[in-house]
């Protein structure tokens, strides 16, 4: 299913698309859009797991938090902590922790 977007660029954007459309590399500004966009947004999801990572160092996030952020799984969450050598817990290691992530998780229900 797809569904039509006005969408307003600048003359100059419009210039520079047409040459790529009139040169054949694109069929049509349509084909040229869709593509930027799943480019742009393959390139934020990659984003997502650096954001989660950065969020897990500096302990504003559980590890399961950091998985669903990124939109990987736990163990593969684990991973890309141990690849860029950030230690990782499987829980709490104290009362006070987890009563910290009890205080926090409330809050988002």
């Amino acid at each position: 299913m797809s569904e039509n977007i006005l969408v307003r660029i600048p003359d100059m954007l419009r210039e520079e698309a047409d040459l790529y459309v009139e040169s054949g590399f694109f069929e049509s500004r349509s084909e040229l859009i869709r593509e930027a966009m799943r480019e742009f947004l393959e390139k934020l999801d990659k984003e997502k797991e650096g954001i989660a990572v950065d969020l897990y160092r500096k302990g504003k996030v559980s590890l399961s938090r950091a998985a669903e952020i990124s939109g990987v799984g736990y163990e593969r969450m684990k991973e890309l902590l141990a690849a860029r050598g950030i230690p990782f817990s499987r829980g709490p290691e104290a009362l006070s922790e987890l009563e910290k992530e009890y205080s926090v998780a409330s809050k988002r229900l």
